[in-house]
């Protein structure tokens, strides 16, 4: 099922009662009203929050025993636990006898929405941040007692706690969305893990930074506002079960040499139907290398360059770039359909007409029509139909597409080659033939791929390019495949999958880099300046990533502060040229 199909049936969709479709709804509600007994709510810690994620995630009759579980190890008042418990029960019962609808789509007994293999809280970076669980339990215990408030009432109060200061603690926008949702399902919407689907990241709303937890809240309003034009369901449930039925092709391989990547990609780009594509993913993942490898065999009309030097095909790439069989841009924010397409632009005229570079009291202004990068390429394609000729669009992204395109957002669709559209400056036909190949590269660090508009998505094919740690070597004693891969993780635990760091940072035209001279370097002057940006300079967070010891980033004791905050820490890049071996490898201990 596309993704029109899938709004079609949505918009015809009987709307979803919360409480008749799964009993983890009034499970949560339950549990957070009973904090309202609780006079010191700051003694309110990890437990707490265990408690009330474990009501809304998915389980089998097991999962009763750990909710019940937690309810003990929480700090609501013994009376309350109590009764919790048995409401647990009795929500485990109805479950058993199939009364709620979910039971249609689970073939055991289940109570939960909520698909995760989480346990507890108690080793993440939360569990540090008392002040922020209490905070957070406090938030959804005013949004639970509220009745007729309106969503942007709601939302103000929201606001006041899902801060920078909070986001800093650590708790995933995933946990905030999801238990917010079971407060409250016709207000807040679910934030699925970066790799998960969710409707909203095909229908072109421009969203903010999806991960964060600081940009949730503008990003309901967003949602809400789209929502509320396009459908007349209002439970955000019916959307995250609308996205199952969508068809997603997705081809992971497990990669050790690059010319595997390559081949990959060639397979693709052969298909019917690739006449655009994007290849996306985190820096250092080789986007621009394949780039040029690819357009020179499409221009070649060649499955692929493989065996070839990377030198040699670099070559050709700038030859065809030299006689205008490629054509390399770079979108930025300021380039615009003028540039792309065509614009008008003024220029200074003597009496006879002819342009001059001065002006003087002999001289007129006029506006002429001039051609953009693109259409000037399509125009030299047009007419050498026999050969390929490719434009090759860097961080695609990057730039406003819908501007920059405008009608050619229809012509670049395989089905609407050599159709023609007049344009509005010089009232001229215009059509993008078939043998010109679109191919941009995206960094999704930059934006997520989520987050371009339907119009874009629909008519690119996309190859996603994810780091490859296996194509690394050893520098040394260093198992950089193992180092990397470490890095990764714990930043895809931190932040997302979109914001990793690729393999081509540790190598150059030889391969994997192998002396720890270059490693230091690249550390210094790349990695850890990355990790700053990524982590907004969060250098905790930073130690966490790297399994840090005081190495690469320091801890320095104020020396000119008489009195202060024994917590507050000071932090500076270590020496490169103190960082050992054992230093590298601590990374992935």
């Amino acid at each position: 099922m596309n993704i029109q199909e899938i709004i079609t049936n949505l918009i015809h969709e009987t709307e979803l009662l919360p409480d008749e479709y799964d009993g983890c709804y009034k499970l949560i509600r339950n549990a957070v009203r009973r904090y309202e007994n609780l006079r010191n709510k700051s003694i309110i810690d990890h437990s707490d929050l265990d408690l009330i994620y474990s009501l809304c995630i998915k389980s089998n009759t097991s999962g009763m025993d750990l909710q019940k579980e937690n309810v003990q190890k929480s700090h609501l008042l013994h009376a309350d636990k109590k009764s919790l418990a048995k409401t647990i029960e009795d929500i485990w019962l109805l479950a058993s006898k199939r009364r709620y609808s979910i039971s249609e789509q689970e073939e055991g007994v289940t109570v939960g929405i909520y698909n995760t293999t989480f346990r507890s809280f108690k080793d993440r970076p939360i569990s540090e941040r008392k002040d922020c669980i209490s905070k957070f339990i406090s938030m959804c215990l005013e949004i639970v007692q509220l009745n007729r408030e309106t969503d942007e009432e709601i939302f103000e109060i929201a606001e006041k706690v899902l801060d920078k200061d909070f986001e800093s603690a650590g708790l995933s926008v995933v946990v905030v969305s999801r238990i917010l949702h079971c407060l409250k399902p016709f207000t807040f919407p679910i934030i699925n893990p970066g790799d998960v689907p969710t409707l909203f990241a095909y229908v072109g709303i421009d969203l903010e930074d999806p991960m964060s937890v600081s940009a949730y809240i503008n990003n309901c309003r967003k949602i809400k506002a789209y929502r509320d034009e396009t459908f007349k369901i209002r439970n955000y449930m019916l959307f995250d079960l609308a996205i199952a039925d969508l068809d997603i092709e997705t081809e992971i391989e497990e990669l050790a040499e690059p010319v595997v990547y390559s081949a990959v990609m060639d397979e693709e780009i052969k298909r019917i139907g690739a006449l655009n594509r994007i290849l996306y993913g985190p820096p250092g993942t080789g986007k621009t290398y394949n780039t040029v490898k690819h357009a020179v065999a499409l221009v070649e009309n060649k499955e692929n360059v493989d065996g070839e030097k990377y030198s040699d095909v670099k070559k050709r790439f700038d030859e065809y770039c030299e006689n205008g069989r490629i054509k390399f841009t770079t979108f930025h924010q300021s380039f615009s359909y003028e540039d792309f397409v065509e614009g008008i632009r003024p220029v200074i005229v003597d009496k006879y007409g002819k342009e001059s570079t001065s002006a003087h009291a002999e001289t007129n202004v006029i506006y002429r029509v001039y051609d953009g990068v693109f259409k000037t390429f399509c125009d030299r394609a047009a007419k050498n139909p026999y050969v390929n000729f490719v434009a090759v669009i860097d961080e695609i992204n990057r730039g406003n597409i819908s501007k920059i395109f405008g009608e050619l957002i229809t012509l670049i669709e395989d089905t609407k080659r050599n159709t023609a559209v007049t344009l509005p400056f010089s009232q001229r036909e215009f059509k993008v033939p078939e043998n010109v190949y679109i191919l941009g590269t995206m960094n999704t660090a930059d934006r997520s791929i989520a987050m371009l508009d339907t119009a874009l998505r629909r008519r690119f094919d996309f190859t996603e390019m994810m780091p490859v740690p296996e194509l690394l070597g050893k520098c040394g004693d260093i198992d950089l495949c193992e180092m990397l891969t470490a890095i990764n993780q714990r930043i895809e635990y931190y932040y997302d999958r979109e914001h990793t760091i690729g393999h081509a940072y540790f190598m150059n035209k030889n391969g994997s880099i192998g002396d720890i001279e270059t490693l230091r370097k690249i550390f210094n002057n790349k990695i850890i300046p990355l990790l700053q940006e990524y982590f907004f300079d969060d250098y905790e967070k930073i130690r966490l990533v790297l399994n840090d010891e005081n190495t690469f980033i320091e801890t320095i004791q104020p020396k000119y502060i008489r009195t202060f905050d024994s917590e507050q820490n000071i932090y500076r890049i270590g020496n490169p040229e103190k960082w050992t071996e054992e230093d590298f490898i601590n990374i992935y201990r």
